[in-house]
């Protein structure tokens, strides 16, 4: 009977404690949070349209969560440089704030301030500068098999590193292609048909755009793995004789390296990251970093190079 009698008091002794931890949370809480603006913005020289988009923040307990996206309509959005201004407006197709870079360029350099203003109070603001462009210097086409004999090909990026500053990039890329085609020729008005693709830039089997020069400042710095066609190149085995050549009759891949700010690249490492443990109800939370002054969100800069590197 004591050893009942000990269990039901340690029992009673743990239910306590779960009450004294508990704290009722009133439904009107939820609501009393202050309302935040959210801008998120990345311009560089090369943009065709100033693009900027405007939420703000919502509550929990907001009956139009998953409708409204909180969406701003009616914001002052300016961008400023230098003297120099423009007020950008509202883009309801696209939902997001616009001006024509003709008008007010970007230039490398330059610090450029974001500013939003709401009819009801809200503000927020953020600060960047453009990187100077760097040039990529080469792309290179390579191939790797696996144990089963299965071939694919990739490309790698090739640029210089600026010295004595920590840098950022991001590498991109379009294989544009047309597939091999025997019959055509014998075949009067047909040809190969163009299809495009992204390139897929990986490391250790995982997506990876994203590069700093880490050790490496001031030396020649390579891109990560840019994988081609994974659904036709790694369908092909060593023994089907099927090399690049034989694969396309016109390959070429359009190319470009992105030197970022260290804001850009914090906020899209972060981006991948999130989407690398979706799904995983054991994974940590990923927090965005937040460079807007007064809200939330990021405003960065970017400068790109291009190359056209055609392989067939």
């Amino acid at each position: 009977m004591k050893r009942i009698y000990v269990v039901s008091l340690l029992v009673m002794l743990l239910a306590t404690g779960c009450q004294n931890m508990r704290q009722e949370i009133e439904p009107e809480g939820l609501t009393q949070v202050a309302k935040k603006l959210v801008l998120i913005g990345f311009i560089s020289p090369q943009d065709t349209v100033l693009a900027i988009k405007v939420n703000s923040t919502r509550p929990v307990a907001d009956p139009n969560y998953t409708t409204n996206y909180g969406v701003v309509r009616d914001a002052k959005v300016t961008l400023t440089a230098g003297g120099r201004s423009i007020q950008l407006t509202y883009n309801g197709k696209n939902d997001y704030y616009q001006a024509d870079p003709k008008k007010f360029p970007i230039r490398a350099g330059e610090t450029y301030q974001l500013t939003a203003q709401t009819p009801d109070g809200l503000s927020a603001s953020g600060v960047c500068t453009i990187p100077q462009a760097l040039r990529l210097q080469q792309v290179r086409l390579d191939s790797s098999e696996d144990a089963s004999r299965q071939k694919e090909y990739f490309v790698r990026y090739y640029w210089q590193d600026a010295p004595s500053v920590t840098n950022y990039y991001q590498t991109i890329g379009v294989f544009a292609y047309a597939k091999s085609c025997p019959t055509c020729k014998a075949e009067a008005g047909t040809k190969p048909r163009a299809e495009t693709t992204p390139v897929l830039f990986e490391s250790l089997g995982t997506v990876n755009t994203l590069l700093s020069d880490g050790a490496r400042d001031g030396k020649m710095l390579e891109s990560n793995r840019g994988l081609l066609n994974q659904s036709t190149t790694t369908t092909q085995t060593l023994s089907d004789k099927m090399t690049f050549v034989n694969l396309y009759d016109k390959a070429t891949v359009k190319a470009s390296l992105l030197h970022v700010d260290e804001a850009y690249y914090k906020y899209h490492q972060a981006l991948e990251l999130q989407k690398k443990s979706d799904g995983n109800p054991f994974a940590e939370p990923v927090l965005l970093p937040n460079t807007i002054t007064g809200g939330l969100g990021c405003f960065a800069g970017y400068n790109q190079s291009t190359v056209t590197a055609t392989f067939k």
